[in-house]
């Protein structure tokens, strides 16, 4: 039981963390709708957006292979460490001179603000990767303090400075780069990271580069997904149909969210468990344990945010932003593959096979973009929608099929059918409403939370030791 005890501690570590900087931007989003326009909150989600997409670009996710190696060598950690460091600062230069290409009209006005998005990359990358260094030198709990703290100044400046002072988009610009900022002192000062920071032993281990950067460089790609999806989406809706229409886009966007903050939690601890368990034996066991309990959260959590989504979006979509609400029901459907898909692919990454997941993301951001450019004339936004869900259906089924070459998931395929036809039978009463369309989806989710918990069951009678688990 010591794996799944180590699993649920590093669960509530990353809910804590979660809890803070995830649900802040909920808690602020009423803020920025109420006081923030179309076009603003547009310019908003563009650097947002570009911020998340290019932080893999510029890295190449070093920072991922950090994690791996040290994981499996701590005697090497040093190096690993230096690498990633001096790489995230050459993201940062390399993106101050490619700041002049913000001024093309398909970034919707971002180039007016390019030195405080450059801030703004620099305020989140790199607590973002002081978050790996401590996982992988187990300062798990410096995780949760610098996320609280930069989640409580965060949130406090942008009250102020946007319903206080009337600072607009440039309050939302400082409140930003001061919260996520301060997440650096407290890993600099509280973790003492600065001592993992050793230019001799990176001298004297270049040998080791090669195998990091082999493994590093597919997963990028495979970072890359959603994002490439969401921002090449939001430049083909600026410009066929105006930043306004993008700005509605983000905001029915982010909703699905919610949910991020729960697969965020069980991804970043179900990950650490996977390399850390990966020369155990019963591994193939551990991870047939895991997935049930992850399709389960997953699921139904998906299926509760569909249920309740014309709810949450009176209170969070103010205004014009309330029209966009049903395509909630298609990013949330969307979303839930996209989890489905990022379990597997830490599977790859335990057993560092990592260019496979290469291929299966060009494949799925392919069939994402071709979808949206072909009905975005036609249906609106609503292709944008679908086309992330095409993308991300498209990884799915390739990943199913690819990774039983490594290992052989009880993904349990008839019970997983089933109730991913219930999450796509609720999303599409939810999207045209139908007569009766809240009773219906309340029907799906009660459905879907019911085979969950006969699913469950087996893990239930681990749990109480009531006999042996047998997946």
């Amino acid at each position: 039981m010591g794996k799944y005890k180590n699993l649920l501690v590093n669960v509530g570590i990353f809910g804590l963390s979660a809890v803070a900087t995830k649900l802040m931007a909920f808690i602020l989003m009423p803020l920025y709708t109420l006081y923030l326009s179309t076009e603003e909150y547009g310019i908003m989600d563009m650097a947002t957006i570009m911020v998340t997409t290019l932080f893999p670009v510029l890295t190449l996710l070093i920072s991922e292979g950090m994690l791996r190696f040290t994981l499996d060598d701590k005697s090497k950690a040093a190096f690993y460490i230096t690498e990633t460091m001096l790489v995230m600062l050459a993201s940062c230069v390399l993106l101050a001179i490619l700041l002049p290409v913000f001024d093309l009209p398909i970034f919707g006005g971002l180039g007016r603000y390019k030195i405080w998005f450059l801030l703004s990359y620099a305020a989140l990358c790199f607590p973002s990767v002081m978050g790996t260094v401590a996982r992988a030198m187990d300062q798990m709990k410096l995780i949760a303090y610098a996320s609280i703290l930069s989640a409580l100044i965060m949130g406090v400046l942008a009250y102020v400075l946007i319903a206080g002072m009337n600072l607009g988009l440039m309050g939302y610009f400082y409140s930003y780069i001061v919260g996520n900022g301060s997440a650096i002192l407290v890993y600099l000062f509280a973790g003492k990271q600065y001592q993992f920071i050793d230019f001799t032993v990176w001298r004297n281990n270049a040998s080791l580069r090669k195998q990091l950067w082999r493994y590093s460089l597919p997963l990028a790609p495979n970072s890359l997904c959603n994002q490439i999806q969401t921002t090449v989406s939001r430049f083909i809706i600026t410009g066929v149909l105006g930043i306004s229409a993008s700005g509605l886009y983000a905001a029915a966007s982010k909703i699905p969210n919610l949910l991020n903050v729960l697969q965020q939690i069980v991804q970043q601890a179900w990950q650490l468990s996977a390399f850390q368990e990966f020369k155990s034996s019963g591994l193939k066991h551990f991870y047939d344990v895991i997935w049930r309990v992850y399709q389960a959260l997953m699921s139904v959590g998906s299926a509760l945010v569909i249920t309740l989504s014309p709810f949450i979006a009176r209170v969070l979509m103010q205004h014009q932003f309330y029209s966009a609400w049903p395509l909630i029901s298609i990013l949330v459907l969307a979303f839930y593959l996209s989890a489905i898909n990022n379990f597997l692919g830490t599977i790859y990454q335990a057993y560092m096979r990592t260019k496979p997941l290469l291929i299966a993301t060009i494949v799925g951001t392919v069939s994402c973009l071709a979808f949206t450019a072909m009905f975005v004339h036609s249906w609106g936004i609503l292709a944008a929608a679908l086309g992330v869900l095409v993308g991300s259906l498209t990884i799915f089924v390739i990943r199913v099929i690819d990774i039983r070459r490594l290992m052989r998931v009880d993904m349990r395929p008839f019970p997983t059918a089933i109730t991913m036809g219930l999450l796509a039978a609720q999303s599409v009463v939810t999207l045209i409403q139908c007569d009766h369309y809240l009773s219906l989806s309340l029907i799906c989710l009660l459905s879907i939370a019911g085979a969950q918990c006969y699913e469950l069951k087996p893990l239930i009678n681990l749990m109480f030791g009531r006999r042996k688990y047998t997946a």
